[in-house]
């Protein structure tokens, strides 16, 4: 039974009702967590601010870094020792929570696909006992068959091109990206916002949706989470903004999108409704 908590943005995974829903889910007040920096390309201060929620309960926390190292244009790309298949799935299946970070999913999905991680949890997700899975932002759309992304935007690449002006910067578009397939649908974290190139998420999900008709569409506010559990959803209003949780899909009959809010005070949903 798969169970899975996604939120708006990563460090909303540090809010009290967030890691208090982890816990229950994982039948302990203190889950040992596998962190999977990859695609904030394992940056020692974003681990810092996502996990602190699950640090704050004293739970035990395993990084295990899988990206390659930064280097500057003037540098000779480093070799790094990733660990083996047998040693990424010994570590999956002996923690109660796998936490992804947030940042460029794009390029988390190619190198966990290319060191046969993606497998390994694809695995775990199918196991009777297996892990809860949880993260915001690139940690949310990762449980996805797709997800609306901004891994083009080139400050996120892994090693940004220094020589890009200010408006080259915010000169890209939002793209679909693929996921782990763990849970049908199009996933779009920071709902409520409007990112740097300027095109608010919510609006630019609407029109990557009319490619994909009658398909479903989840969209988390960075301060709201979706709650999996089997085969049921619930969600976790956030912050005093009052963020909140959306299905929508683009309807061919009518050809236009359609947009429900789910609400916690209603309880389960069903998660294939």
């Amino acid at each position: 039974m798969v169970q899975i908590v996604c939120t708006g943005k990563g460090a909303s995974m540090a809010l009290p009702k967030v890691i208090s829903q982890v816990q229950l889910l994982a039948q302990t007040n203190t889950p040992s967590v596998l962190y999977l920096g990859t695609p904030s390309y394992d940056r020692d201060d974003v681990f810092e601010i996502q996990t602190k929620g699950f640090r704050d309960r004293q739970c035990k926390i395993i990084k295990l870094d899988l990206s390659e190292l930064p280097y500057s244009q003037n540098e000779t790309p480093r070799p790094i020792t990733y660990p083996t298949t047998e040693e990424m799935k010994q570590m999956v299946e002996e923690v109660d929570v796998i936490q992804v970070s947030g940042g460029n999913t794009l390029y988390a999905m190619k190198k966990w696909q290319e060191l046969g991680m993606a497998d390994i949890l694809r695995d775990a997700a199918m196991k009777e006992n297996g892990p809860v899975f949880c993260g915001g932002s690139a940690g949310a759309i990762c449980w996805f068959e797709k997800g609306n992304s901004d891994s083009m935007n080139p400050t996120t690449f892994l090693n940004p091109d220094e020589s890009l002006t200010d408006e080259q910067k915010l000169d890209w578009d939002y793209i679909c990206v693929d996921g782990l397939n763990i849970l049908k649908g199009l996933c779009v974290p920071h709902y409520d916002i409007i990112q740097h190139n300027g095109l608010h998420r919510s609006k630019a999900s609407d029109a990557m949706l009319s490619q994909f008709p009658d398909y479903p569409c989840i969209g988390i506010d960075e301060g709201a989470a979706l709650v999996v559990d089997g085969d049921v959803v619930r969600v976790i209003e956030g912050d005093e903004n009052g963020a909140k949780v959306y299905r929508k899909h683009y309807c061919s009959k009518a050809n236009g999108v359609q947009v429900m809010v789910l609400e916690e005070n209603h309880g389960d949903y069903s998660l294939t409704e």
